[in-house]
């Protein structure tokens, strides 16, 4: 679309840093587009949560935090990552990723008003960590009633499951999801599971996708959660389904309009990998 950015493209540079990626992206209901992602130090040794927002031309909007863009550091630690982003119906903006804390990371997810600023309504700082081990937040989505959804991984140094919390609307965690907010899910074949998307279904339950790694393999995995955090054991007839390309990776799920779950990612046969799609029925 020529009539963007430069001939359909835009760049944008956070500063003096040494590398910054830009991981998601969304679309607000006024049209103007939310980029998050992570912004590394000069130095290259520190990295923050980055945000920039655009107006429909791809000219970054001004009226957002410094001409348009946002860091966040976490203070915690050296590391801060943003890897998801979605707008609330409100138009607060949530990012989700994690956070360094002495070595080992945890999920890490901000609020933001719609001019950039933190929302101090949510966790009280506009920011908030969940320890689960050694764990990164991957993919967010918001419920019809405002809840806010992380799936990632969660790793004991050992082995990695598939890891979910869920918060309130002012940032602390659901009890009455899984134990205390978490759940963690061992896919059960191998000794690493990575979830690396969310979405919901219009029922209210929880789709999640990701890989399980056994040995030297891996495959795509995907996950069905009850809105109390349960396993929904009409998928799949665990709740888990798991599907060989000889190799791959899921690292993105949506639902479509007739409730059938479609994934993305990689299949690899070792020397090269090509785009690997799978689509389910409702049942798994």
């Amino acid at each position: 679309d020529t009539s963007f950015g430069n001939a359909g493209k835009v760049v944008t540079d956070f500063g003096s840093g040494t590398f910054e990626y830009g991981r998601s992206v969304t679309v607000q209901a006024d049209g103007k587009i939310v980029v998050a992602g992570e912004y590394n130090s000069e130095s290259g040794s520190e990295s923050y949560f980055a945000l920039a927002r655009y107006l429909s031309d791809g000219n970054l909007d001004a009226s957002f935090g410094s001409v348009g863009k946002v860091v966040t550091d976490f203070g915690s630690g050296t590391v801060d990552q943003g890897y998801s982003v979605t707008v609330q119906a409100d138009g607060k903006i949530v990012v989700a990723g994690y956070s360094d804390n002495g070595g080992f990371g945890n999920f890490a997810l901000t609020r933001y008003l719609g001019d950039g600023n933190l929302d101090v309504t949510f966790g009280a700082t506009g920011k908030v960590v969940t320890d689960l081990g050694s764990s990164i937040g991957y993919g967010v989505a918001t419920q019809a009633d405002g809840k806010i959804v992380v799936a990632g991984y969660s790793s004991d140094g050992v082995s990695a499951d598939f890891a979910l919390t869920r918060y309130n609307t002012n940032g602390s965690l659901d009890t009455s999801f899984g134990s205390a907010g978490k759940v963690v899910t061992d896919i059960g074949i191998g000794t690493g599971d990575e979830g690396r998307s969310v979405t919901m279904q219009a029922d209210g339950k929880i789709v999640v996708a990701g890989t399980s790694y056994s040995g030297d393999s891996s495959d795509f995995a995907l996950t069905r959660y009850l809105s109390d955090g349960s396993l929904d054991t009409s998928f799949g007839g665990t709740g888990k389904v798991v599907t060989d390309f000889g190799g791959s990776g899921g690292y993105s799920v949506t639902v479509q309009a007739d409730g059938k779950i479609v994934v993305a990612g990689d299949s690899s046969g070792g020397v090269s990998s090509d785009f690997a799609l799978t689509r389910y029925n409702s049942d798994g």
